[in-house]
């Protein structure tokens, strides 16, 4: 058995908590259960009995888990749980709380995704009315290695409109990519940005906050 993971996470003065663990390789399950205020109100469960067939794999199990645990939380923050239906798009991107605050937040946030990670190669601030030029570097999960071929998009989030294409493209044989973007001018709305990389069957999805210009 292995160790799990267990996330708080805040939506509309509520805190759910997410919890994944692994039932053992006797009974190949990993299990995500997520609790507010002592009610279980969801649960996922997911086999990995093929992926151990021919013997225990640990690494396999550990990404397996992490997949499941992000797609819980990413769900609880888009308000999947709230009695009151999910809110407007921005809810909890932008709230009373210091800049620098909510960019760490969302830094130290969904690092990874779905088999692959998106390392950014300079500053992850993104700010309304701007043109950037993103170096994206894509990994495996499993072992960090380059993952080339793989196609990344760019897509804007602006409340007042659909979402927005910005960028399409694909790695190079070292796992790179450079994406030219321009960051409309939002009116004070509350925007983010959506880096997307899919490769065969794996993917990975990573959002920042578009702040107020400074």
């Amino acid at each position: 058995m292995i160790t799990g993971h267990n996330t708080d996470v805040e939506y509309a003065g509520r805190v759910y908590h997410v919890q994944t663990e692994d039932k053992g390789d006797s009974n190949p399950i990993i299990e995500t259960l997520v609790y507010s205020r002592g009610a279980i109100l969801d649960s996922r469960r997911h086999s990995y009995a093929d992926a151990i067939k021919n013997g225990p794999d640990e690494k396999t199990v550990l990404r397996l888990m992490e997949q499941q645990h992000r797609r819980m939380v990413r769900e609880v923050r888009n308000g999947r749980y709230d009695p009151e239906g999910p809110k407007p798009f921005g809810y909890n991107i932008i709230s009373n709380r210091r800049l620098d605050e909510v960019v760490l937040e969302w830094l130290v946030a969904d690092s990874g995704g779905e088999g692959l990670r998106i390392d950014f190669d300079d500053e992850e601030a993104f700010f309304e009315g701007s043109k950037r030029t993103v170096a994206l570097s894509i990994r495996s999960v499993s072992d960090s290695s380059p993952v080339p071929g793989a196609t990344v998009w760019v897509r804007l989030f602006d409340p007042r409109t659909t979402p927005t294409k910005l960028f399409q493209g694909s790695t190079d044989g070292e796992g790179n990519v450079v994406a030219p973007i321009a960051i409309p001018d939002l009116g004070g709305s509350q925007g983010a940005l959506v880096f997307h990389v899919k490769h065969g069957d794996r993917a990975a999805e990573l959002t920042r906050p578009i702040l107020p210009s400074v």
